[in-house]
C-alpha cells in the first residue's frame, strides 16, 4: 500500500509534485508542509535524484540544522571535482603573487594590452563588453587583495584556489581576445603592418565560457555574496582538505554554503577548461607581447620619415606577424577543443543526480524521526 503525500506550492515550483511512500516498508508517510527550507537548501536540492524515494523523503523531512549538514556533504562532493584536477593545472608563477594580482608577472603589460584592444574596438565602432568584463574582474581582484593575501598567510585552501583560478582566467581571456579578434594586415610596399579587428570574432567573444564565468564572478562580487563567503571560510580557517579531512564543516551557515554551492560550478568549469587547454602561462604572455610590440612599432613608424628606418621597422613587424600567426592558430585550435571538452564534461556532471547514500554517511536524525 502506498500513500501519496501532496506538496505545498513552494515545493511544486522546485519541481516536486509529491512522492510515493511504501507503508509496507520502514518509511512512513509524513506531513512536511511546515518545515522551513532555506533558499540555499532549495538550490542544493537540484543536485539530488528526487526520483529516489529515500532521497526525496530525506530532503523533504530534514530540519534546518540537518539541511546544513546535507549542504556540507554536497559542498565537499562538488569541491572534490576541483581538487582532483587542481594539481594538473599550470598556474605558472601566479601563486608567487600570494593574493596580490598587481604583483603577477607582466601585470602592467596585461593592462596595457587591454587598453590597446579597447582602443581598437572603439576605432572599429564595436562594443567593448569583453574588455569591460576583464577590467571589472581585475578591479574586483585588486579590491580583495587584503582578503586573498590573508588567505595565503593562513593557508586557507579554497580562497587560494579561487584567487589563482580567476587570475588565470583573466590572463587567459586577454590572450584569447587578442588571438581571435586581432589581425596584423600587411600594408603596400614598406609601410609595415596595421592592427585590424576581426569584427565577427569580436562579436562572438562574449559567448566564450571564460567571459561568461568572469561575469558570474563579477556578479558575486557586486552583490557581496563572495565577500561574505570568503570571510566566513577565513574565520573557519578550513585549510586542511585532503584524505578524510573535509573542506567544509558543520559550523558553516546556510548562507555561506549557498554561495559555496553557487561559486564551485564556476571555478570547476574554469579548472576543467585549463585542464584541457594544457597551455603554459608563458603562452598567454607571448600573445600579449606580440600586440604590444606591434603597437610600439606602429607608433615608431608613424613618427619617422626616414625610409631606411621604415624598412627596418617593417622587417621587424613581419617577424612579429609571423610569430603571432603561429600563436593565434595555436590558441584558436586549443581554445575551441578545450571549451568543447569542458562543456561536455560539465553537462555530464550536471546531469548526474545524487542519491542520499552518495552524499550522506547516515540518515540525518530529523529525517530518521520523521520517516521511520
Amino acid at each position: 500500500m502506498y500513500t501519496y503525500v501532496r506538496q505545498p506550492e513552494k515545493e511544486k515550483k522546485a519541481g516536486f509534485t509529491g512522492y510515493m511512500v511504501d507503508e509496507a516498508s520502514t518509511i512512513k508517510s509524513y506531513q512536511y508542509n511546515n518545515i522551513y527550507r532555506s533558499k540555499a537548501f532549495q538550490e542544493a536540492m537540484n543536485y539530488f535524484d528526487i526520483t529516489d524515494d529515500m532521497t526525496r523523503g530525506i530532503l523533504l523531512t530534514v530540519n534546518e540544522a540537518d539541511q546544513n549538514a546535507v549542504m556540507v556533504s554536497l559542498s565537499n562532493k562538488l569541491y572534490k571535482h576541483i581538487v582532483d584536477k587542481i594539481d594538473d593545472i599550470d598556474f605558472g608563477t601566479l601563486p608567487q603573487s600570494k593574493g596580490d594580482i598587481t604583483k603577477i608577472e607582466n601585470y602592467e603589460e596585461m593592462v596595457d594590452c587591454l587598453n590597446v584592444i579597447n582602443d581598437i574596438l572603439v576605432n572599429y565602432n564595436q562594443p567593448t563588453g569583453p574588455v569591460d568584463t576583464v577590467r571589472t574582474a581585475i578591479n574586483n581582484m585588486v579590491d580583495r587583495t587584503s582578503t586573498f593575501t590573508r588567505a595565503y598567510e593562513m593557508n586557507v585552501e579554497m580562497p587560494i584556489i579561487i584567487y589563482n583560478t580567476i587570475v588565470l582566467a583573466i590572463v587567459s581571456s586577454v590572450s584569447y581576445l587578442i588571438s581571435t579578434t586581432i589581425e596584423f594586415i600587411k600594408l603596400p610596399q614598406d609601410q609595415g603592418y596595421e592592427i585590424a579587428l576581426d569584427k565577427n570574432a569580436a562579436m562572438k567573444t562574449n559567448s566564450h565560457l571564460l567571459y561568461k564565468d568572469l561575469e558570474k564572478f563579477n556578479k558575486s562580487c557586486a552583490n557581496g555574496e563572495l565577500d561574505k563567503m570568503l570571510e566566513f571560510v577565513m574565520k573557519q580557517n578550513a585549510s586542511n582538505f585532503g584524505g578524510e579531512t573535509l573542506m567544509f564543516g558543520a559550523m558553516y551557515t546556510a548562507a555561506a554554503l549557498g554561495v559555496i554551492i553557487l561559486i564551485i560550478p564556476v571555478i570547476r568549469e574554469l579548472i576543467f577548461f585549463f585542464y584541457y587547454i594544457r597551455a603554459k602561462l608563458s603562452d598567454y604572455f607571448d600573445a600579449q607581447s606580440t600586440i604590444l610590440t606591434m603597437n610600439a612599432y606602429n607608433i615608431e613608424n608613424n613618427l619617422t620619415r626616414d625610409s631606411k628606418t621604415r624598412k627596418d621597422i617593417a622587417k621587424k613587424q613581419k617577424n612579429i606577424a609571423e610569430k603571432f600567426k603561429k600563436i593565434s592558430n595555436f590558441f584558436k585550435i586549443q581554445y575551441k577543443s578545450a571549451e568543447k571538452k569542458t562543456t561536455d564534461n560539465v553537462k555530464k556532471l550536471d546531469k548526474e543526480k545524487y542519491k542520499a547514500s552518495d552524499i550522506l554517511d547516515s540518515t540525518p536524525d530529523s529525517a530518521t524521526a520523521a520517516l521511520f
